[in-house]
């Protein structure tokens, strides 16, 4: 919520938890010492301190998406929807259910919908002290550089997902605010204010962070702030600034596809050269997240009793999207679960177990303790995104010639001919932006974008509609935006009844 003096103990943040993300390729390590609370002035003043602040940030964008928040964005769309047991559970899980089909509880008062707005401005809250902080720091200006800059992408991170979600929001900054503190929080600020913020600090983050193979692992990079930069162009329907910012990348040397699309979802294979920006996770106390549990892509030794729920699966949209000999559906999908010995597991008696499961998150030779606590790190940007967006952008430039190569090396990848061959002619542009959202699905699907690529391409209603059963009944313009949480209304004096979304 944005009330920040409630969040977080006055004017004290997180302070020393520490992260250690090694340069290594395929390595990860994370390391916390206990935690306690400092002010912001002292934690602050030491470059030690300065990183250890920064790392609160990371720590934020892991609570976001270890857990059910993950899949606000993913569900209610026509790649994914809840399985038939989550709306007979009862109390959280309807709150749950009412994500995916829109329905009653799809409110100011959803459970996740509020969990998410919490979150989200949490990170901004410790991302907003460290940009304060960090200039009187003791240490060099190009360590205050790059802390600041890896502070502005992940605020920039938080404010892109607030906006779209939610539209315009308050709109704390570094900037002190005695009037904001003693309301409970900012007045709501129009989306053009939200994405010139965002705009700002994705720009300073491009020009201060270090290129990906220098930054440390699990760090944000210069290579992953230009692909969102070139994302919130896209949303924006900049084609040009679009295809300015992400151009540098299709000829870069630090990034590209990795070879074969299932080595992608490999444990051994993570912070590998496609990816930009990905989330760390870890078998240490308090650094797993539950995905695989929540897709069921687990038949590990369970730890615990119970267990093997799968709460999200694909809709049948997803599932019959991929073309024949298309390697991404076997790396993606799978109907039949095997235990880690290879021998396959009955899960007749779960509902569902017909339908197509998410093979992304499986964990089942892996290293995790078991599905809800899975060490496997989480994309959140990779290259194939960036190549993808590059050709929408020059498509919606009327340029299809331009970007017809560059859906083509993301087909070839997944050991497909190149579309105009498969088409029979060279595609019009009205054409091409229709492949272009189903290549997304493909190449991203269960990645978090769905919900936003729908949106932003107009298709949110149509597509969710026709291929998600569950919110076919229910979901309308009005779900072009969720409900600002209630919570905030009660807490920020500054909103007034009127600020909140239409519909809700």
């Amino acid at each position: 919520m944005n009330n920040m003096k409630k969040i977080l103990l006055p004017r004290y943040i997180l302070a020393t938890i520490l992260l250690a993300w090694f340069l290594s390729g395929c390595n990860k390590k994370l390391d916390i010492t206990p935690e306690t609370f400092v002010a912001p002035e002292q934690l602050y003043k030491t470059e030690q301190g300065a990183i250890s602040g920064v790392t609160g940030i990371y720590r934020k964008m892991m609570e976001l998406n270890s857990g059910d928040y993950y899949f606000v964005g993913i569900v209610g769309t026509d790649e994914a929807k809840t399985s038939s047991f989550v709306p007979t559970w009862g109390g959280y899980w309807q709150h749950y259910d009412g994500i995916n089909s829109y329905n009653s509880l799809m409110t100011a008062q959803n459970q996740l919908v509020q969990g998410v707005w919490n979150v989200l401005y949490k990170g901004i809250a410790n991302a907003n002290e460290a940009i304060r902080y960090i200039p009187s720091s003791a240490t060099s200006q190009e360590v205050k550089d790059r802390l600041i800059g890896e502070s502005k992408f992940m605020r920039a991170v938080f404010y892109f997902k607030l906006v779209q979600f939610f539209g315009g929001v308050p709109m704390p900054t570094d900037q002190e605010d005695p009037v904001a503190d003693a309301n409970g929080g900012k007045p709501r600020s129009t989306e053009s204010e939200v994405y010139a913020l965002i705009v700002n600090d994705l720009k300073f983050a491009v020009d201060h962070l270090q290129a990906k193979g220098t930054a440390e692992v699990g760090h944000a990079n210069a290579e992953a702030a230009r692909t969102l930069l070139g994302k919130v162009y896209l949303t924006h329907k900049d084609y040009d600034s679009a295809s300015s910012v992400l151009q540098p990348l299709m000829t870069a040397t630090t990034t590209g596809l990795m070879g074969n699309y299932a080595d992608l979802f490999r444990e051994e294979n993570e912070n590998n050269k496609e990816s930009l920006f990905e989330i760390q996770y870890s078998n240490e106390n308090g650094n797993t997240n539950g995905q695989a549990n929540t897709l069921g892509a687990w038949t590990i030794a369970n730890t615990y009793p119970g267990g093997g729920g799968h709460v999200v699966i694909p809709t049948d949209y997803y599932d019959n999207i991929f073309e024949q000999g298309d390697t991404r559906r076997d790396a993606s999908i799978r109907y039949v679960f095997y235990d880690a010995n290879g021998n396959v597991v009955d899960y007749s008696w779960w509902a569902d177990v017909t339908k197509p499961h998410v093979k992304k998150f499986d964990i089942t030779q892996g290293k995790s303790l078991n599905g809800g606590l899975s060490s496997r790190n989480l994309y959140f940007l990779r290259y194939a995104d960036a190549v993808l967006m590059y050709a929408e952008a020059l498509n919606e430039l009327n340029q299809p010639g331009k970007a017809l190569p560059y859906l083509n090396i993301i087909r070839n990848r997944a050991r497909l001919d190149n579309w105009e061959n498969v088409l029979g002619h060279t595609p019009s542009q009205d054409e091409l932006r229709t492949e272009l959202l189903k290549e997304r699905m493909r190449e991203l699907g269960f990645e978090g974008w769905r919900w936003c690529d729908l949106k932003r391409t107009g298709k949110l209603i149509e597509q969710t509609k026709a291929y998600n059963s569950n919110a076919t009944a229910n979901i309308s313009d009005k779900n072009l935006l969720f409900p600002i949480s209630a919570r905030e209304f009660e807490l920020n004096r500054s909103l007034r009844p009127s600020d909140q979304n239409p519909g809700f």
